[in-house]
């Protein structure tokens, strides 16, 4: 893929039909939490580096898919959002607030 625009539109072919946009969001949130999953059994011992680095290289692949389907549900696209967050994260970081939490600092 040359761009996040080229992947979300090659991406949405895999779409099902009958899925309505809250699966979409749910099933970022269970991808989310099979990311979190790698690391646990990294932690654990389950999985060694190698299997953890690839097992996670698959699960954040899933998570870009939601993403950017949740996007295209919107009428956004993913290029649009990676601009805001520089934008957003540039801003933060000019203020000095690049550390703390909150959406509004």
């Amino acid at each position: 893929m040359e761009t996040f625009n080229d992947y979300q539109h090659a991406a949405f072919k895999y779409r099902l039909e009958t899925s309505p946009p809250e699966e979409r969001v749910m099933g970022m949130l269970e991808e989310a939490g099979e990311v979190a999953g790698v690391f646990k059994r990294l932690l654990r011992g389950d999985y060694s580096a190698d299997v953890a680095v690839t097992a996670l290289h698959k699960e954040l692949g899933d998570v870009l898919w939601y993403l950017s389907q949740i996007a295209y549900d919107n009428g956004w696209k993913l290029s649009e959002i990676a601009a805001a967050n520089i934008d957003k994260l540039e801003s933060r970081q000019l203020r000095g607030l690049i550390l703390g939490s909150g959406s509004d600092r």
